[in-house]
């Protein structure tokens, strides 16, 4: 699985290719100047990437796009972008169409403080600004786990803050703008009106640190009106973390260190004040954004597993001819030691009897002190699903290495006390989530109080670090009534059992095909 991110500047595009665990696999920076076709050259710049580092393009499941301007809630469609003129409102379909995965746009900052978020300065923080200082000046919001776009969609316009009555043209189309004093292109404007025209914001620093009065006054009221501006963003929001970032942020002598140092002593304080440093990322911190951008994606097609123990057992035979004639996508296979939980069921050498009787994939859900040794007496086939509780194993990344290496999908199982953050350290090397809604150990049992909830905070939680392909597996009290509510919830996988397809009084296809219809 490959998840595209590009980052389209004023100047340059980025784009690279990473894989589930976050790493940057490939990546190469182009020039805008001789592009005329923004969609055609993305994608022969992509399949490009992917032939010159041995990756399949075919793997690629989503692309995220940071851009300088506002898109819609969507992210599918650009509204204003008034300094890159390649920019149509129609790049994210001709994309979607041209690369066959769903595209989302993102004004560039929002992805670059998402990707600060995620993987740099600003993970394990609740709120974290991103203020990048380029040509111009975007800004990120983060809150609560979610990029911040505003009611009206254009939040974090802090570039455009009106600093000077009747001052220099924006190309927003209002005059005075923040960024025309203090970002890029206004400090070039700064350097013509002092130094001379055709110098620029290069030659402003240069002639402040050989000691020109006016070079230094003028970065030192760009200084003061910036630190103004963030200022009243840490007063207003309280956020916990502040970051900079962009190629203006390593002028850090003249400008960025002094920035900083004035927003921490002009802030309001009560005792504590927000965390203000550099983004970690630098100028991948958009590309990483945008690659790990929540995707608006269909929902994928619901799934069955039947589970064997609730089958007629005593006519095994008949009984899987009956669960693959239905439909149905895999057995469920329980294996309990009386420790782990308090029941016996299913010995490894039966269910490798079984394999005689059908050719689904089995979905094996181990519920034993012993994963590693009961793995070892399994006939595991390629597709196959493997099963482990997290509490079940000391050192749960030897099994799923265990697995790995028999070819099946590594699923980690959460009893209902489980804490979901418990999968985090192993999240990129799991296949499927099974999110268990009763004590493991016996079926027909009630569903426990908040499954729900759980399995919604569980999606949620996989959503927003970027595993949108991780899917849910639901064991206990599948029924009529409840797996339309699980689906509801997140997830995609079913263990069925007496509470639906099994059903007395009806065949294993009837229970199938109703079940199924109240998912459409």
């Amino acid at each position: 699985m490959l998840r595209l991110g590009i980052d389209i500047g004023g100047t340059k595009i980025n784009i690279g290719l990473f894989d589930k665990s976050h790493s940057l696999l490939a990546s190469k920076k182009y020039y805008i100047k001789d592009i005329t076709h923004l969609p055609s050259f993305i994608e022969s710049s992509v399949l490009a990437l992917c032939s010159e580092n041995s990756l399949n393009h075919r793997d690629i499941v989503s692309c995220g796009i940071g851009i300088p301007g506002t898109v819609s809630d969507d992210g599918k469609h650009v509204i204003k972008a008034p300094n890159i003129s390649i920019l149509n409102d129609g790049l994210c379909n001709q994309l979607e169409e041209l690369l066959k995965v769903p595209v989302r746009l993102v004004q560039d900052s929002r992805a670059a403080a998402w990707g600060e978020y995620l993987f740099g300065a600003g993970q394990g923080k609740s709120s974290v600004v991103c203020v990048t200082l380029g040509t111009g000046i975007g800004t990120g919001i983060v809150l609560d786990g979610k990029i911040y776009s505003g009611a009206l969609g254009y939040a974090g316009e802090l570039g455009h803050l009106p600093v000077h009555e009747n001052g220099r043209a924006c190309g927003c189309g209002k005059f005075g703008c923040l960024e025309k004093y203090c970002a890029g292109k206004g400090l070039d404007m700064t350097a013509a009106e002092i130094l001379g025209e055709g110098n620029s914001c290069s030659e402003l620093f240069s002639a402040a640190e050989e000691g020109n009065t006016r070079a230094l006054e003028a970065i030192d009221d760009a200084i003061k009106m910036l630190g103004n501006a963030l200022t009243a963003i840490i007063n207003l929001m309280s956020p916990d973390c502040l970051l900079l970032s962009g190629g203006l942020s390593e002028r850090r002598t003249l400008y960025s260190e002094p920035l900083m140092k004035y927003v921490r002593q002009s802030c309001y304080s009560a005792g504590k004040l927000p965390d203000i440093q550099f983004a970690q990322l630098g100028e991948l911190s958009p590309l990483y954004g945008a690659a790990f951008l929540p995707m608006e994606e269909k929902r994928r097609k619901p799934q069955i597993s039947a589970s064997i123990m609730c089958a007629d057992i005593l006519n095994i035979g008949q009984a899987l001819r009956d669960i693959e004639e239905s439909g149905i996508e895999y057995i469920h296979c329980d294996i309990m030691d009386n420790h782990f939980v308090p029941n016996l069921m299913l010995p490894p050498e039966l269910l490798n009897k079984f394999r005689d009787g059908t050719s689904l994939p089995f979905d094996i859900h181990i519920m034993a002190d012993d994963p590693e040794g009961i793995l070892d007496k399994l006939i595991i086939k390629k597709g196959d699903i493997v099963s482990v509780h997290y509490e079940s194993v000391a050192h749960l990344q030897r099994v799923i290495t265990k697995i790995k290496a028999r070819e099946a999908k590594v699923c980690i199982a959460l009893n209902p006390s489980t804490p979901i953050e418990m999968l985090t350290e192993v999240l990129n090397e799991t296949d499927m989530v099974l999110a268990m809604t009763v004590n493991p150990g016996f079926s027909g049992q009630a569903l426990v109080n908040g499954s729900f909830d759980k399995i919604k905070r569980l999606r949620a939680m996989l959503d927003q670090k970027g595993y949108h392909n991780i899917p849910i597996e639901v064991d206990g009290n599948c029924s009529f009534e409840n797996v339309p509510k699980m689906y509801e919830a997140g997830a995609e996988i079913f263990v069925v059992g007496t509470s639906s397809v099994f059903k007395k009084g009806q065949s294993v296809k009837e229970g199938t095909e109703k079940l199924l219809s109240l998912l459409q």
